[in-house]
């Protein structure tokens, strides 16, 4: 497998995927603005993500793709195939039990997840609606995971990159469908879309599986060794999971003593942050896990160590120009992308604000998302929680010391620098175990993207002050305005990337060759 070609694979899609949330996010900044019901949702949204990134796509990633891979490697696919259908059935009665509880609960946890909320009841009250639509996403979702960490194992990753822009253009479709046909409240359709998501990203995933002959059937939960396997690795992989998502959770709830509309302007500018790093970082982790995992169980080291190489290059390479792009550009992006019907002028600094402070540790998410692979791949699922336990703390100690005074911009704040220190000891622990280390070919790159990226920051500016009168104009022309300052960016970068060698056009040729006597690897 071609670790550029797998990425790429995955990139094009996810692409797709964040586009349409981007629209989804549009629409929603559209239909409720930034005050109490966009409060609501946000919370409703967020509360059911925790859950399923902590329960399935942390589990899955970390303890059930590597034992899966490994499995099918070594004893076949029906040994992995039992494997999968033990897996299913535990997942199904968890998450299922979760679904219940939170349903029943919800009017006495909510006060506790969002305590600024009591002072708003309008938003108390919306928000317990809105999550109890929601929250059936969890059990969908989860299942989602398993299967989509089967197809990863195969290899097929076009499914699983796609299945969330089929779920996002379902939450776009049953929104317009209850607004214009039922007259339904704008928050309370999309809540609704939400499970239409769930279950079109699970009918997604689960059809080509079926189309491979690979159908799940449900067994007896057993303890099998397998099994227990799992729950060892998942159980400080759900924990790391949940050590980030904790961190998610104490940043919403610290959020909820904002004034009405705090939570959505963080929320607004954090969905634009995520584009490219859903992109990357998805690309990326996926591709490299499965990707390392073999070569770690069939002792290929060097070749593990050449693939994290190149996966450290290639995001370095596409996540500098977007950051830079997010930073110098963040107010024309907000104003072109955000500022209609609900959302007004009024929101869009603050929302710039944050969003140039979240995409400052753009490149930290991305680093982090590969050294956690590196972990996983090693079956070592309890470094990286320790790790996340140290960035909470230090993400809630800098949130409550700058929230007086920045209010949401030291919220976000506090999350750059937190992740910069995730990814600051998560590479270091891996190179003093001798898992992790630049090798020349890198040591040779970096440089020439920073010189790259510092020239482009220029080009980005001039960019922007021509197209000043533009962004005050109608909205085509911002639209222009915004399409050339961006464009232009992406392509000043790769231009100046070229000339200093950061960036080899024959060399993401060759990683494309489907030669197998190549190895797409030059030391340049």
């Amino acid at each position: 497998m071609k670790l550029l070609r797998s990425m790429t694979t995955i990139g094009a899609f996810t692409i797709g995927s964040r586009l349409m949330g981007f629209i989804r996010e549009m629409l929603m900044a559209s239909l409720l603005g930034a005050g109490a019901v966009s409060d609501a949702f946000i919370i409703a949204l967020k509360l059911p993500s925790v859950f399923r990134r902590i329960l399935a796509e942390g589990a899955m990633n970390a303890a059930f793709v590597p034992l899966f891979s490994g499995l099918l490697a070594t004893k076949g696919e029906q040994k992995a195939k039992s494997f999968a259908e033990e897996i299913l059935a535990l997942l199904t009665l968890i998450s299922l039990g979760l679904v219940v509880l939170a349903e029943l609960f919800l009017p006495i946890l909510m006060p506790l997840f969002v305590p600024g909320f009591k002072a708003t009841p309008e938003r108390m009250a919306l928000a317990i609606e809105f999550s109890r639509l929601t929250f059936p996403f969890i059990f969908l979702i989860s299942l989602t995971a398993l299967y989509s960490g089967i197809l990863n194992s195969y290899e097929k990753f076009a499914a699983v990159a796609s299945s969330p822009m089929m779920g996002n253009i379902a939450v776009i479709l049953t929104v317009y469908v209850l607004l214009w046909g039922t007259n339904t409240q704008a928050g309370y359709a999309f809540s609704i879309g939400i499970l239409a998501c769930g279950i079109v990203q699970l009918l997604w995933v689960i059809i080509p599986l079926a189309r491979r002959g690979i159908v799940l059937s449900w067994v007896k939960p057993r303890w099998t060794s397998e099994v227990k396997r799992f729950f060892k690795l998942m159980a400080p992989a759900a924990a790391g999971s949940g050590v980030v998502q904790l961190s998610i959770f104490i940043d919403t709830l610290i959020a909820s003593l904002l004034p009405a509309g705090g939570i959505s302007y963080i929320h607004y500018a954090d969905r634009l942050n995520q584009l490219p790093l859903s992109v990357l970082g998805t690309a990326v982790g996926t591709a490299l896990l499965p990707l390392l995992s073999k070569k770690i169980r069939t002792g290929d080291i060097a070749g593990a160590e050449e693939s994290q190489n190149l996966a450290l290059e290639y995001t370095l390479l596409f996540t500098l120009p977007a950051t830079l792009g997010l930073i110098l550009l963040a107010e024309p992006l907000i104003k072109v992308t955000y500022e209609h019907h609900e959302f007004n002028s009024a929101s869009t600094l603050p929302t710039a604000r944050a969003l140039m402070v979240l995409a400052a540790g753009l490149p930290a998410y991305v680093l982090i998302k590969i050294f956690t692979t590196s972990f996983f791949a090693r079956e070592d699922t309890k470094t990286p929680v320790i790790i996340g336990i140290l960035s909470v703390i230090a993400n809630v100690l800098i949130s409550l010391s700058l929230l007086k005074s920045l209010q949401h911009v030291g919220i976000a704040l506090a999350t750059a620098i937190s992740a910069w220190m995730n990814a600051a000891l998560s590479g270091i622990i891996l190179w003093q175990r001798g898992a992790f280390q630049f090798n020349d070919r890198f040591r040779r790159f970096l440089p020439r993207v920073a010189l790259s990226s510092f020239a482009t920051s220029f080009w980005i500016l001039a960019l922007k002050k021509v197209s000043s009168e533009a962004l005050e104009s109608t909205f085509f022309s911002q639209f222009i305005a915004l399409f050339v300052m961006v464009g232009g960016g992406i392509f000043g970068f790769f231009v100046l990337a070229r000339l200093t060698g950061a960036f080899d056009l024959k060399d993401f040729q060759l990683q494309f060759r489907k030669d197998k006597n190549i190895s797409g690897y030059d030391e340049r």
